[in-house]
Order: C-alpha cells, then structure tokens, then sequence
C-alpha cells in the first residue's frame, strides 16, 4: 500500500515508510521515453548466449513469447500512460490498469482542483479527504514494468518459455510433426500471480 501525499518535498525524492505506506513526491506531468521494454531480446541473447548465427529465428520465437505470456496476463510489460476519469464511492476508486509505477496528477473535475493526498494499494486508489465522495476524478499516470522493476521471477518465466517455445519449434521442423503446446507448472504458476485481476 503506497501513500502520495503534497506534503512530501519533490526535490530529493524524500520517501517515508509508514504502516507500509509510501508517500510519493508531488504529482507532476512526466512523458515516458519513448518505448521502455522491460525485457529485451538482447538481455535473453546474453543470458542464454544465444548464436549469432540464429539471431532471426530467435528474434521472431521471443516476440512471440512475450505476445504469449502478455495474452496470458491480460496486459502489456512495458510501461504506459493512461487517462482515466472515475466515479469516486467509499471514497475510492479502481484504476483499468495493474502495476502503477507514477502517480502524475489527479484532478477533481467537480471543483477543477489537483487532488493533494491519496493511498495507492494495488488498482485501488484511497482518498483522504471525503469531500471526494460523489465526485468524478481525472486520473493521470504510468503503468508497467521498467527495466528495473520488471520481476524476476517473470523474466526467468519468460526465459524458460522461450526455450521450450524454441524446442518446439525445432522440432515441427525436423519431423514436420505438430505437438500441443502445454505451459509446465512452474511456469504457470508465475504467470499466475502476475495475471491480471477481475475486480
């Protein structure tokens, strides 16, 4: 459960833990840069030390594994900006979106005021002031996962996935000879506690 409150200074990025609270700098606009893979081809190349030589036929099965595990989760990896406008009740509402990484701003469109203080525990947002109740609030913010947020256990997933994803297709190859591809246990079990939740 994180906490975003006005009253923590920007400059320095001050973080207080309280009662497993976090409380974030102020709201801000930010752009993301550009397109942010969390899990690149090339971080898989030197992990597995993949050959030069198959460089096209690997490219092509780890897109295609990462597509997989994203239908499997019910979202995209990467970090993304999303706009959302809500209905506040039990002063609170649920964001569309998993994995919050910023929080940029949150507007009440009832009075056209920057909310100052909120509590971010997974997609629910907890707000302070109960004069929200009722209200309709413009939400701004990114979600995802980093380079350097990405779970490792999801990447290590990933990684086992691609080589039997790879096993898989060397064999159709060989014996020309199509095979039901099943996820192991492990494997399913990972993309499990990642997978997106249904409020």
């Amino acid at each position: 459960m994180q906490g975003w409150s006005a009253a923590t200074p920007r400059s320095g990025l001050a973080l207080h833990l309280t009662e497993r609270r976090l409380y974030l700098p102020l709201p801000h606009f930010s752009y993301l840069r550009g397109k942010m893979t969390p899990f690149t081809f090339e971080e898989l190349q030197k992990i597995l030390e993949l050959k030069p030589d198959e460089i096209d036929t690997d490219t092509l099965i780890f897109n295609s594994t990462i597509s997989y595990v994203e239908k499997l989760l019910g979202y995209t990896l990467e970090e993304k900006n999303y706009n959302e406008l809500q209905t506040v009740k039990d002063c609170q509402v649920f964001t569309a979106h998993e994995n919050i990484s910023e929080m940029i701003n949150i507007i009440d469109m009832n009075t056209k005021f920057q909310v100052p203080n909120c509590v971010i525990d997974g997609q629910r947002i907890i707000f302070i002031d109960p004069a929200l109740e009722g209200h309709i609030v413009f939400i701004n913010y990114n979600a995802g996962f980093t380079e350097t947020t990405f779970p490792a256990d999801l990447k290590e997933a990933i990684t086992k996935l691609f080589i039997l994803k790879k096993k898989e297709f060397l064999m159709l190859q060989n014996t020309n000879e199509s095979t039901k591809f099943e996820i192991p246990e492990d494997i399913q079990s990972v993309i499990n506690i990642y997978r997106r939740k249904c409020l």
